[in-house]
């Protein structure tokens, strides 16, 4: 699943593209993303409004549209945009064209077809908005939030910065990342940390976000960019997908476990548990 810089990659490239334009018509081609269900009013609200801009809150990508309203988008697994020219022919794994009348197309394709778009007035109304958690970047990201918020709770550190009521953002890559240049055990309980531990924490939870962002994201598998090539960033990578490479620090082999179904990657040396 694309995390925030693959996410904030997509942002800023569909910016610069589609800023300006307006959508002439919306083809639906499969109705599993359209997560209100009335295709007609979504066709509707759709028709006619110009892209005044493309943010992102969280993993959620967010198309400010004149009149007033919001395209709200998650890619989920698989799901991707791409400009197109008007000539395109639909793939197998198409869901939606947006037709511009500049000519071209903004092709939403999803092979596994999880990923989800919705129409909303104000973005309060959004209940997938509503129930986020703090932005990973941003200054509420700070020891003084977690510390009051979990310094009595037993929750593995990994499970605390994968949950998006908590922190919004973050997926299993980077919080993998974070917590090996943390130096902190992914098993540790948030009560085990001190304010120390989460100035780390913060500070390699900034530094990797915007490596991967300058290098437009990581691309395990399925994530392509608006101009579907791929991201960077896994060139970076020091232990997410490592299994039994020499630790870059230490040189012992990296280890996998499962944690919530997920496959965690660490090394036991670097990363102690705390007493």
């Amino acid at each position: 699943m694309p995390e925030l810089p693959e996410v904030e990659t997509i942002v800023k490239e569909l910016r610069t593209e589609i800023s300006g334009d307006i959508i002439s018509n919306v083809d639906i081609f499969r109705s599993n993303p359209i997560i209100q269900g009335d295709l007609p009013k979504f066709k509707f609200e759709l028709k006619g409004k110009k892209f005044i801009d493309v943010t992102r809150r969280a993993k959620y990508l967010i198309f400010h549209l004149k009149p007033k309203s919001f395209l709200i988008a998650h890619l989920r697994m698989t799901g991707k945009f791409i400009i197109s020219s008007y000539d395109s022919e639909p793939s197998k794994y198409t869901r939606v064209w947006f037709k511009l009348k500049s000519g071209r197309i903004l092709i939403f394709d999803d092979v596994r077809c999880f990923g989800t778009l919705e129409i909303q007035k104000n973005l309060n109304n959004s209940n997938s908005l509503i129930k986020l958690g703090i932005e990973p970047l941003s200054k509420e990201m700070s020891p003084r939030f977690f510390l009051r918020k979990l310094s009595k709770s037993k929750r593995k550190i990994k499970s605390v910065l994968l949950d998006q009521k908590i922190v919004a953002g973050l997926g299993n890559i980077y919080v993998s990342e974070i917590l090996f240049r943390s130096g902190i055990n992914p098993q540790s309980e948030v009560c085990q940390l001190q304010k120390k531990d989460w100035i780390k924490i913060i500070k390699f939870t900034r530094t990797i976000l915007e490596e991967a962002v300058r290098n437009n994201g990581t691309t395990i598998s399925d994530f392509r960019r608006v101009d579907d090539k791929t991201g960077k960033f896994q060139q970076f990578l020091q232990v997410y997908g490592k299994t039994n490479q020499p630790c870059p620090k230490c040189g012992i082999p990296i280890q996998r476990i499962i944690q919530q179904q997920r496959s965690t990657f660490f090394c036991l040396d670097c990363q102690k548990i705390k007493p």
